[in-house]
């Protein structure tokens, strides 16, 4: 067992997706929110940097949870996980950035 396996009781490299995951997706909020702050002043140089930032985080996160063998929904809602394709013992989670959060 590794060091970081017996502080945190987990494998390092899943906790280090988890947290990129994490901070993407915190990333991803933040920049939509700094979007429609520019847009509501007009300044649509700075939205589409911001788009540009929020998609990059996107992107991201999409590929740790490929890595985390999390997978979209194939009912069309990304927003909901496939429970089958989950690591066993996983529990199903709502994506933060998906419309209606």
């Amino acid at each position: 067992m590794d060091a970081g396996e017996q502080t945190t009781g987990t494998r390092d490299e899943h906790y280090n997706l988890v947290s990129v995951l994490y901070h993407a997706l915190q990333g991803a909020d933040t920049c939509d929110q700094y979007a429609l702050d520019a847009e509501a002043e007009g300044k649509n140089d700075l939205a589409d940097f911001f788009r540009e930032a929020q998609a990059m985080n996107a992107g991201i996160a999409d590929r740790a949870k490929e890595l985390l063998g999390i997978s979209s929904s194939a009912s069309g809602d990304p927003s909901l996980e496939t429970p089958g394709d989950a690591p066993p013992g996983s529990v199903p989670m709502r994506d933060p950035l998906a419309p209606g959060v």
